[in-house]
């Protein structure tokens, strides 16, 4: 009954936005079309009510988690993603990009979709026509220089959600012929909620993951290598845990200090973007050094998802320690990150939090160590706020501040320098530096860097 319900409601809920859609976004399109001739504003419309609006009203039945955001800044790109169902185009097109997508030229034939994609300005191609492949590529290279990032299914169908389908050719002779990189998604839990073939969901409740994985550069690459490599990382993706997965994993872990640490536990680990981010960042083995470990929260988070690395904790804080310690053992110790003996021949050192509770000249000399303690190749991350982003930078410093006056943390005040002064820092003693956002999803401003130590 309840599954019938369930079916009941997704219909209806379809059947309202998508004619509120098609009646907004056409009034919008008649109004707005004398002063913006390229639609962007009904484009924008459609995405909203489809992406965002349609979704969410699905709650509490259905969930979307997004993962990796900070890969979508920069250039546009061309977004490849697997395909099972038709609740893809609509998860995808929530982006916080402007989306086309690259469709068979049948579903602009059909009565309502139809409509639906040539009002949001996608794009047609059959894999099988040159005519329709040129076509798309000249509206495909517009779209690039319109600034939205263009969707293809490289599978060109829908899939059983068993395996991925052969990849067809088009995605990627686009990629090539605009030079836009590629950028592979993987989307999963749609073939479960809304499978092929079938108008119903087959369960009452899903939870959905769309993971933006790293970019693929097109310079230096054939189409079938292209091709090859997207398809690589989409693969390991769906094999890889889901994020709600890994929470509810570390909340069993914590349960041991209590029901308060274990609900801390599952909401940091859920809300703070970090956890995954390092997740992706950070290799499956080998020896880490965790500054600021804290209760260990970050090395459950790894253990939970996969990762075997000899872990290793530091935290100024006894309290904490002495938690890390009750549940990961001796690796955990006290100790100031400007003092303590770090170790050396690292293969990864993280420093979450931590450098904006010391002063500038302080900060430089951590870092100098850190790189010091990691082995010629290794990887250092360290996340701080990012000052320079306005009001949500400010937030974050005053956030931040308020655990100093609480004794949350330890500190006599807070010294951000932001992702410019770091930034600095890691390009004088490190290589392969990568400055991203790691605050997509709350209301602060956090970047995370990374870089190499030269192996030269």
């Amino acid at each position: 009954m309840l599954l019938r319900l369930t079916g009941l409601w997704n219909l209806l809920i379809f059947g309202i936005f998508t004619l509120l859609l098609l009646v907004v976004a056409g009034v919008c399109q008649g109004l707005t079309l004398p002063f913006d001739p390229e639609q962007r504003v009904s484009a924008w419309l459609t995405r909203w009510l489809w992406g965002h609006a349609m979704i969410d009203a699905h709650l509490p039945f259905w969930r979307v988690t997004v993962t990796g955001t900070e890969r979508l800044a920069g250039k546009p790109r061309i977004l490849t993603a697997n395909h099972q169902s038709m609740l893809d185009i609509p998860l995808v097109t929530r982006l916080p990009v402007p989306v086309r997508v690259v469709a068979r030229p049948g579903v602009f034939r059909m009565p309502v979709f139809g409509t639906m994609a040539r009002v949001g300005r996608h794009i047609a191609l059959d894999g099988t026509s040159r005519e329709t492949l040129e076509r798309a590529m000249i509206e495909t290279k517009a779209a690039i220089d319109d600034g939205a990032s263009v969707l293809v299914f490289p599978e060109g169908t829908r899939g059983d959600g068993a395996e991925l389908q052969p990849f067809n050719r088009g995605a990627f002779e686009l990629a090539l012929q605009v030079g836009a990189d590629v950028l592979p998604i993987a989307i999963s839990g749609t073939d479960t909620a809304l499978p092929k073939g079938s108008p119903y969901p087959r369960v009452c409740f899903a939870r959905f993951h769309i993971q933006l994985l790293e970019p693929v550069a097109v310079a230096g690459k054939n189409r079938r290598q292209l091709a090859r490599v997207v398809r690589e990382r989409i693969v390991a993706a769906l094999a890889g845990p889901r994020p709600w997965e890994v929470t509810a994993r570390v909340k069993v872990r914590y349960a041991a200090l209590g029901r308060g640490r274990a609900g801390w536990a599952w909401g940091k680990t859920t809300f703070d973007p970090v956890f995954w981010a390092l997740h992706e960042r950070m290799p499956t083995e080998g020896r880490w050094l965790d500054v600021g470990a804290g209760e260990g929260l970050l090395a459950g988070y790894l253990e939970a998802a996969g990762h075997r690395l000899d872990a290793h904790g530091l935290d100024p804080d006894a309290a904490r320690i002495a938690q890390a310690r009750a549940l990961y053992g001796e690796g955990f110790a006290v100790g100031d990150a400007r003092t303590a003996a770090l170790g050396d021949g690292l293969d990864v050192v993280t420093c979450i939090d931590v450098l904006h509770y010391l002063t500038v000249e302080e900060q430089a000399a951590v870092v100098t160590r850190l790189v010091g303690a990691t082995r010629p190749g290794g990887l250092v991350i360290v996340r701080d706020p990012d000052v320079a982003r306005g009001v949500r930078g400010a937030l974050t410093v005053a956030a931040e501040g308020a655990l100093v006056a609480a004794g949350r943390h330890q500190g006599d005040g807070v010294r951000a320098q932001g992702g410019a002064g770091l930034e600095a820092l890691f390009r004088a003693m490190m290589e392969d530096v990568r400055v991203e956002d790691c605050s997509a999803g709350t209301p602060f401003a956090n970047v995370l860097l990374s870089g190499r130590k030269s192996s030269g």
